[in-house]
């Protein structure tokens, strides 16, 4: 066998614990370094280990546990349901791992108890710890926490002391020695136990094991901080255990805060610390969302992989490989979306293909068209290129008794550019407009298109948003069918510096109109965005223009809705499509939906506020599309 040394063994263990960043004196306490024969009595204890009738374990499991005895460290920690003695449960990292029989390319890093059911660490902490824990969150330490036999973490129970929850027992650690209470389990599923049969179905619902549970008190603060992957299978595993173990720790009235870790090469909070600093992960810290947000957060997540990723102004030229059918380009809005789809447009032009442009709402269409050189559906009769070179069209229009007189069957190896393409969706499964009549033969229709132009052997699908997901993703290849592609996906992390947000609670615009009374007496330019249109309504774009008229006589206003649009003799007829000459010349701009996502303003910084009236039922990216356009927004939603 080989020859251990000892000390050399607990001077690598060491060495490893402190690049974790872990106090010297947390691993003193917590971690022991093990070898020869030592580690079958903290790893193959469990009754339920079959054995020989000599008592002595059969060849099989001595067999398979062989490597431990070239050594490891062990890590177990305090037991909280047990008066806080030792727990007899913990983790044995070995020297040498064994390989993974399911996955053979990969080593099994940790062990645990065989046939023992996982369980959670409690690592002791010296009092220095516990009193840098204490002022981090302002709980302070009374003479009988220091007396008491359970110490630290009968503290943290008693006083509700905010915890974190990670993955694995050395980011506990060096938790700890940045100040933060932090409790760790064996794997990102390791929180809660879902009951089977006997052929390991799920017979029953999900529940916290009893450490967690112990700790699950009304009103404590809970953080997960997992860590973060760029393989898209094992984000979405470790998103779904979040959401799990966060749902049933809310179950049991906590607060459930998620910390994400920025991608990058650190993969664990302890690596983060250690290479960003400890200031970086309490920025983190302080700006985790309560798990309703993370949720909400997740639908707008795009996780394929990145075959272009930016973080620039403006998108510039970008070349996308020539036999790529899928194409998906997420940035955020004025980043140039449109001027790069131009640019696409105009090569396929150029090798004498057609373009479908297809969008959510009719002026969007128009503009598009407008800017790529294609006609509206609505031009194609009256166009000398007719439909030579493609056409735009809204969604609701993807049927035979449209204008379009739409057929799937008429594109195959063609261009076909959706823009917005989650508003598109959404409004397509959604909308209660003209697409609710025709919605099936819609959605056939769509799927054919998908099918013919992806089973082409030049046709191209864009999707382009600044909110595009997975789910828009999924969608489009669940409509392929049988034609199997890999999306190329162009993804710009730019970031605008965003200007100051105000919200008026409550349904009752006024106090909101009343603040813009003001704002209006003190000049300056100023977009007002509603939810309604209609004379009838008090807070419509009709009304709304009327009581301004008559209380600010000077003011020159613009109404932008669907009746002023396509209202020849109207000043916003047709503006759509030159939204950055004519807006400048209004002091007060008045606009309903019809002026939302998908369209460009790119005079930055000429509003001097701009305003929102959203009520009933919008998605919420029509709303978001304002922010960014004045150098404040204030809301009202209702």
């Amino acid at each position: 066998m080989l020859r251990i040394n000892e000390t050399d063994s607990q001077a690598k263990h060491l060495q490893e614990w402190l690049s974790s960043g872990v106090d010297e004196e947390i691993f003193h306490l917590n971690v022991r370094s093990l070898y020869s024969t030592t580690p079958y009595e903290y790893l193959l204890y469990s009754p339920k280990i079959s054995r020989r009738n000599d008592g002595r374990l059969r060849d099989r499991d001595l067999k398979k546990y062989q490597h431990i005895e070239l050594g490891g460290w062990w890590c177990n920690g305090v037991d909280p349901l047990n008066n806080y003695v030792l727990m007899m449960w913990g983790c044995f990292k070995p020297d040498r791992p064994r390989r993974d029989r399911q996955k053979i390319h990969k080593f099994i890093k940790y062990e645990h108890p065989f046939r023992e059911e996982t369980r959670a660490f409690f690592l002791l902490v010296p009092n220095r710890i516990w009193v840098k824990v204490s002022l981090r969150c302002g709980i302070p330490i009374t003479e009988e926490d220091l007396q008491h036999p359970g110490g630290f973490w009968h503290w943290i129970w008693r006083h509700n002391v905010p915890v974190t929850i990670v993955e694995g027992v050395k980011k506990a650690g060096a938790l700890l020695t940045a100040g933060y209470a932090a409790i760790a389990i064996p794997g990102v599923n390791a929180g809660y136990r879902t009951p089977t049969d006997e052929y390991g179905t799920a017979n029953g619902k999900p529940y916290l094991i009893p450490d967690l549970k112990h700790f699950a008190t009304e009103g404590r603060q809970v953080n997960i901080c997992f860590d973060q992957d760029n393989k898209p299978e094992t984000a979405q595993r470790v998103r779904t255990a979040k959401s799990r173990m966060g749902r049933l720790l809310v179950n049991e009235s906590c607060s459930l805060r998620v910390i994400d870790l920025p991608l990058g090469a650190e993969k664990g909070v302890d690596d983060f610390i250690v290479a960003k600093g400890q200031p970086a992960f309490d920025a983190l810290y302080n700006t985790a969302v309560a798990l309703e947000l993370w949720e909400i957060k997740l639908f707008t997540l795009l996780t394929y992989p990145k075959a272009i990723a930016l973080n620039q102004r403006f998108l510039g030229q970008l070349l996308v490989p020539e036999g790529e059918k899928l194409i998906i380009l997420k940035a955020p809005k004025g980043t140039g979306k449109t001027e790069w789809l131009a640019t696409e447009v105009a090569k396929a032009h150029d090798q004498e293909q057609r373009v479908l442009i297809i969008t959510h709402c009719i002026q969007l269409g128009e503009a598009l068209c407008n800017r790529f050189g294609v006609n509206y559906v609505t031009e194609v009769h009256t166009s000398e290129t007719g439909t030579l070179l493609g056409y735009g069209v809204c969604v609701d229009s993807l049927h035979q008794e449209s204008q379009a007189r739409f057929n799937p069957n008429d594109w195959s190896n063609d261009v076909i550019i959706i823009d917005e393409c989650d508003q598109v969706f959404w409004h397509l499964l959604n909308s209660g407009t003209e697409v609710q009549k025709r919605r099936v033969s819609v959605l056939k229709n769509l799927k054919q298109l998908v099918q013919n132009v992806l089973g082409s052997s030049q046709g191209k699908i864009y999707l382009s948003s600044a909110d595009v997901s997975d789910t828009d993703v999924k969608y489009v290849l669940s409509l392929a069918g049988e034609y199997r592609v890999n999306p190329f996906v162009i993804v710009n992390n730019y970031r605008h510096v965003a200007g100051n947000c105000y919200n008026y609670s409550g349904s009752n615009p006024k106090n909101l109109i009343a603040a813009l009374d003001k704002a209006i007496s003190k000049g300056g330019h100023h977009l007002l965005c509603c939810s309604a249109q209609k004379a009838k309504s008090k807070w419509g774009t009709q009304a709304l223009e009327e009581r301004f008229r008559r209380k600010f006589p000077h003011l020159r206003i613009l109404r932008i809705d669907s009746e002023s649009v396509a209202d020849p003799s109207h000043a916003a007829f047709g503006c759509i499509a030159h939204l950055n000459e004519i807006l400048t010349q209004y002091d007060l701009v008045i606009a309903s939906p019809s002026l939302e996502t998908g369209v460009s303003i790119d005079i930055r910084g000429h509003f001097d506020g701009v305003w929102g009236i959203f009520q009933g039922v919008q998605p919420v990216n029509s709303v978001r599309q304002w922010r960014g356009y004045g150098k404040l927004l204030t809301v009202i939603s209702g």
